[in-house]
């Protein structure tokens, strides 16, 4: 009974992210060690917890488009793989079903419930109500949309990985399939846009310099990523000195005058 108290707190930590201005307590990186301290296995938790956070490092929302609910997928997905002794490998089998699952439930919430709370605001604001716009804000958050999410995630970890493979089962295969690809396209997605928005000339070098470390030199991620650290260090460190530099001779002039 514990273990699922401990499971609700931490899904409630992550929905609350909407509330504390998008501190990324929803990503897989931060819940799956969560999770795998609470039932015990914190090495196993971190280890899945980066897994999935490679999986869903594309499920971002643009515009009208919600991305799979990274929350649910991510705390089921590791907390079945820890109790069931798997692997990561498992735990992305089953944390993108359910979350490409409970998106769907998501888009309801925001359909039927939300509005409801919405058009109660629009009222209070008509009436001058400040207080009462607010009320409806957080009323609207936690009742309509992030509690139920959370109780259901809550409840998911209680029936157990078997009921929710039995479930995920009833789902029709071109279903499935159609929520496995676009699943895969995700992180592609992600990166394409991530790249239209910064791209540019300056970053293009390093680019295509990170490409060849990773495809041709095989290098991990890790030792890329450090190696980006360094460059950007050297680089602010050359920034600074060149705009010690201008300032000096900025000053040199001064004199002259």
């Amino acid at each position: 009974m514990l273990e699922v108290i401990l499971i609700f707190l931490i899904a409630c930590f992550g929905y609350s992210d909407y509330f504390t201005g998008k501190t990324l307590q929803t990503r897989p990186i931060v819940l799956g060690p969560l999770v795998g301290l609470a039932l015990g296995n914190l090495e196993a938790g971190c280890i899945i917890g980066a897994t999935l956070e490679l999986a869903f490092m594309g499920a971002v929302g643009v515009g009208a488009a919600l991305p799979p609910e990274v929350v649910s997928g991510s705390v089921l997905g590791t907390a079945f793989a820890i109790i069931g002794d798997k692997d990561a490998g498992m735990a992305v089998a089953l944390g993108l079903p359910i979350a490409m699952l409970v998106m769907m439930l998501r888009n309801f919430l925001f359909i039927a419930i939300v509005p409801l709370f919405a058009n109660k605001a629009d009222k209070y604001a008509a009436a001058g109500d400040l207080k009462g716009v607010s009320r409806m804000h957080w009323y609207g958050g936690i009742f309509g949309m992030y509690l139920p999410l959370a109780i259901l995630t809550t409840l998911s970890f209680y029936l157990g990985s078997n009921v929710m493979e039995n479930v995920l089962n009833m789902i029709p295969t071109f279903i499935q399939d159609g929520l496995s690809i676009s699943a895969g396209i995700l992180p592609a997605l992600g990166f394409a846009i991530l790249l239209r928005m910064i791209l540019n000339k300056k970053i293009v070098p390093f680019l295509f310099i990170g490409l060849i470390l990773t495809a041709y030199l095989n290098l991990p991620v890790l030792a890329v990523a450090i190696l980006a650290v360094c460059i950007v260090f050297i680089m602010s460190q050359t920034s600074e000195k060149q705009m010690a530099v201008g300032n000096n001779e900025m000053e040199v002039e001064d004199d002259d005058f």
